[in-house]
């Protein structure tokens, strides 16, 4: 078995912390890429929001949303000898994303926590579910 890149779907939740933590083990373990995913569902739905009032969204609102969660997570990662990038946006529910996600990153593996689960049919790679 060859794994070149992983997925990683973290949410700030324990268990995606914690399968972000095994993403980085198997990483290590593969010499893999890994992709650590964060979707900004509060800001996909502020923007919507405000836009559908006729009043625009926090010019930086995006981008200091995305910093604060980089700012979380990179530590896990940082001295890990891991390839890693960020993938931060705010494009939608994680629930719709994570499969075009999937389908443009093409990873060997995705890490979910169990409340994606019901996603595995939609996602185009083995799927390893952490509870």
């Amino acid at each position: 078995m060859e794994i070149k890149k992983i997925v990683a779907c973290v949410d700030l939740t324990p268990t995606s912390i914690k399968g972000l933590e095994w993403a980085v083990e198997l990483a290590k373990k593969f010499n893999a890429e890994l992709v650590i995913y964060h979707e900004l569902e509060d800001v996909y739905t502020m923007k919507k929001t405000s836009a559908s009032f006729g009043l625009p969204a926090a010019p930086d609102l995006e981008e200091k949303s995305a910093q604060n969660v980089k700012d979380k997570l990179e530590p896990l990662v940082k001295e890990t000898g891991v390839n890693y990038k960020f993938l931060i946006e705010a494009k939608g529910k994680t629930i719709d994303r994570l499969p075009v996600v999937i389908d443009e990153e093409k990873p060997e593996l995705t890490v979910i926590p169990v409340d994606y689960e019901r996603d595995i049919p939609k996602i185009n790679s083995q799927v390893l579910v952490i509870k």
